[in-house]
């Protein structure tokens, strides 16, 4: 409640300095266009001191070529517009003599550059990561070693970011509750089908990926932890363009991927498309151990799974934008993907009863888990004038998760005689439906300010039909009733916020905005109405301020209020086994999370070091257990903890020994700290972990490059489960042959096979010990060739949202 109110204080002051005390400088704009009139997007402006050429500010132009620079004090200058493929335009010297005008440059027209088009192919490799103000940058595509791979592999080795493939959850900087975003748009699906979509999504279709830790206004108040943004490869005037790429390699077991990519700018439309393909059949190792009391017994239960998966995934996208006018854009967006999952797994399972080997049963478990979808959207683009623009998004997107499994049981005593066999089988089906509608409006407020608001709304219907059957000789079947149910969730979202940014002097620029989101959600059965029936709303300030000390030297600070709502999977009931004693559940009373977050950060060129707190209350924990009462039955589940805390220091930079020859660094610490109520009371749990992430490039003659990258994760908390260390090294070697020959990639994965989950739990009041060890994925040698076709200067495709990303974090795939 403290916090609540302190937020709503500190937003109040905030927007009160903001509006109030910005009225000391001037600014300019203007629009960017080519020789036809069309505007160009993402154009570089620069303003430069007409007295010796140093830069003093700079932007990029919007997708309607609309630029704006404020904060700019009385003095002469020169204003340079640059982009790849144009000459560049420089203004003549202007004067800003007084302040609080703004200048109209009106429209600023590029020449193509024919000598660079025609005869010259400039190529800038980027550092593999660049750390910003506020994001991560993941550049996939400059990565010798991540080709071949899948994206959920990618995020595994980012500095700072932890995969739980177990519980198919992502946390950044030691805090869980992250959005998958593709392209700028929310996926709107569960987090186990974020999960598959990002483990079936081939890394050669990617360009780069943004891990943005502190979310402005304008995006969803979802995720604890922020934002992960995929953005997909797109190309650089008319024409058509296109690039492909395949790969295999092999790993205990196959692996395979190939992608194609094409865009075709035809005067004012822009048609475009991708597909990628990924193949993926490794084996798999999990073992449990728990250890309890019963009956004034120890019981033990020791669990081995031997896992055959085999994956195939499908993904493909269709886009088309029309330019009505230099004002108005319209555009429509298809997408879908098909993520096939089968497993044969042997599970082995011994019980002992005061260390003498009771009972050992061995299960035979098929399972099909295939997630498909089917996304639509419609994206409208108004431009008023230079820096005020309307956009609106509709959005429809459809999933369907088909999830049967079957065990056969086979039961021996302690001396392997047979007792007997039984038979179990689980289907469930799951089909969601998701509406979205959004509107954004940008304007500028007098000279200096810029504002930002919109509204949308979100309609999710969820149905999940779980049915368990036993039999005792695999003909004549039961059902469980306490199982077998139809569930139905249906869940209505309705925001609006305000942002307003801003610089309060030539040094300092100051952000801050209000997201106000209402929440009505209801679960029942056809049994049962009302198992969850639940409406709030809450308010979510974000607040943030940069101030340049001199061309190097930068601090910043930020804040933001955010929400963690459970999955759709999380609070839907549904069984799958282990084996007869230890399954994983639903649970429809867990509840959201609200966190605060503070930041603060000093940048030296390249170089940043970053101080972050995190406070959550009713922090949401997936896979954590519990035994149920006079049993040795586990149950694996999602709940609530009362409260969660995490320090954490970063710092990061590159480095160039020798022109040939470079590095980043990335070092954190993190202090975690988990409370939660058991039958004995309030418990704190608290863990100390550093990651370090390192990659280090070297150029070699005859356009050969190698690259060697490596993860060390000392561990943490997952939940109140301690998680062990773990890591990988991985090398690679590329061949460039010339400007049309393409690129051929040979990589090494985790060569020392050391990319283990370990975790344990240790409760002496309870006399319950709990621990796990999973191997998901194993050293792999893989080989990718890439190339490029087509006219290379053609302008990329606009880079948009939808309004249907955080919707898709919510469907479990």
């Amino acid at each position: 409640m403290k916090l609540h109110a302190f937020s709503l204080l500190f937003t109040g002051l905030i927007f009160g300095v903001t509006v109030g005390a910005i009225h000391a400088q001037s600014g300019i704009v203007g629009r960017v266009s080519d020789e036809t009139h069309q505007p160009v997007s993402y154009a570089n402006v620069l303003l430069l001191s007409a007295a010796d050429s140093l830069l003093v500010k700079g932007g990029i132009s919007d997708d309607d070529g609309s630029f704006s620079i404020n904060g700019i004090s009385p003095g002469i200058y020169v204003l340079k517009i640059m982009m790849v493929g144009y000459t560049d335009h420089d203004s003549d010297a202007f004067t800003i003599e007084s302040v609080g005008g703004t200048k109209d440059f009106g429209e600023m027209v590029l020449h193509e550059d024919v000598v660079l088009m025609d005869e010259v192919q400039v190529v800038a490799k980027k550092a593999l990561f660049e750390q910003k103000i506020d994001r991560m940058v993941v550049n996939v595509a400059s990565s010798i070693t991540l080709s071949g791979t899948n994206v959920l592999d990618v995020l595994e080795r980012s500095p700072g970011v932890l995969v739980n493939r177990q519980s198919n959850t992502i946390s950044v900087s030691g805090k869980s509750g992250v959005v998958v975003m593709i392209n700028g748009r929310i996926n709107y699906m569960p987090a186990e089908a974020v999960s598959q979509l990002l483990e079936g999504m081939s890394s050669d279709n990617v360009e780069k990926i943004e891990i943005i830790t502190t979310p402005p206004a304008g995006l969803d108040a979802e995720g604890n932890a922020g934002y992960i943004n995929i953005i997909l490869k797109a190309n650089i005037g008319d024409g058509f363009n296109g690039g492909y790429s395949f790969g295999a390699g092999y790993g205990k077991g196959a692996v395979g991927n190939a992608s194609l990519n094409f865009n075709l700018r035809k005067e004012k439309t822009n048609f475009f498309g991708d597909y990628s393909y990924l193949h993926e059949s490794q084996e798999q190792t999990f073992e449990f151990y728990r250890s309890i009391q019963l009956n004034g017994e120890k019981v033990e239960t020791e669990t081995r799974s031997d896992r055959f998966p085999n994956r195939n995934n499908h993904m493909a996208r269709l886009g088309l934008d029309y330019q009505v006018n230099d004002k108005f854009i319209i555009g429509g967006l298809l997408s879908g993907y098909d993520t096939k999952w089968v497993m044969d797994a042997t599970n082995v399972a011994n019980l002992t009863s005061d260390g003498v080997l009771d009972t050992i049963i061995t299960i035979e478990n098929t399972e099909l888990n295939q997630w498909k979808n089917l996304s639509g959207n419609l994206n409208l683009q108004y431009s008023f004038s230079p820096g005020k623009k309307l956009t609106v998004d509709g959005d429809y997107l459809w999933y369907e998760d088909n999830n049967p499994t079957e065990y056969n049981n086979h039961y021996e005593d302690g001396e392997g005689n047979f007792l007997f066999e039984n038979y179990t089988r689980a289907t469930k089906v799951t089909p969601i439906a998701i509406k979205v509608g959004k509107i954004d409006y940008m304007t500028p407020i007098g000279k200096k300010v810029k504002m930002e608001s919109g509204v949308k709304g979100t309609a999710s219907t969820f149905t999940n039909d779980v049915s368990v059957e036993y039999s005792d000789d695999g003909q004549n079947w039961v059902d469980d009733p306490a199982l077998t149910a139809k569930y139905n969730l249906d869940e209505t979202i309705a925001a609006a916020y305000v942002s307003f940014e801003a610089p309060i002097d030539e040094k300092t620029d100051i952000k801050a905005g209000l997201r106000y989101e209402y929440t009505d959600s209801n679960l029942g059965s056809e049994t049962e109405q009302d198992i969850v029936d639940r409406q709030f709303g809450k308010f979510f300030p974000t607040f943030f301020v940069s101030r340049r000390l001199n061309e190097s030297n930068t601090i910043n600070f930020n804040y933001g209020k955010r929400i963690t709502r459970p999955t759709f999977n999380d609070m839907a009931p549904f069984v799958i086994f282990l084996d007869p004693y230890t399954f994983f559940s639903g649970n429809p009373a867990v509840q959201p999370a609200i966190s605060n977050n503070f930041e603060l950060s000093y940048s030296y060129k390249s170089a940043l070091i970053s101080l972050k707190y995190g406070i959550e209350d009713s922090t949401i924990a997936n896979y954590q257990s519990t035994i149920i009462d006079g049993t040795n039955n586990q149950l694996i589940f999602t709940e609530n903890l009362k409260q969660a805390q995490v320090y954490s220091l970063t710092f990061s930079f590159p480095l160039t020994p020798v022109k040939w020859w470079n590095m980043y660094i990335n070092v954190s610490g993190a202090l975690q700290k988990a409370q939660k109520y058991d039958e004995f009371g309030l418990q704190s749990y608290e863990a100390g972990n550093f990651n370090v992430y390192t990659s280090q490039t070297f150029t070699l003659p005859k356009a050969f490059t190698f690259e060697i990258t490596g993860l060390y994760v000392s561990g943490g908390l997952f939940g109140i489960f301690q998680m062990q260390s773990f890591g990988s090294v991985n090398l690679g070697l590329q061949k460039k042959f010339g400007d049309q020959g393409g690129t051929l990639r040979l990589g090494i994965d985790d060569i020392f096979n050391t990319m283990t989950y370990r975790d344990q739990l240790s409760l002496e009041e309870q006399q319950l010990y709990f621990s796990s060890r999973l191997q998901f994925t194993q050293p792999t040698i893989k080989l990718t060739y890439t190339r490029n076709f087509g006219n290379q200067k053609v302008k990329g495709t606009r880079e948009r949202e939808t309004g249907a990303e955080e919707e898709r974090r919510r469907v479990n795939n």
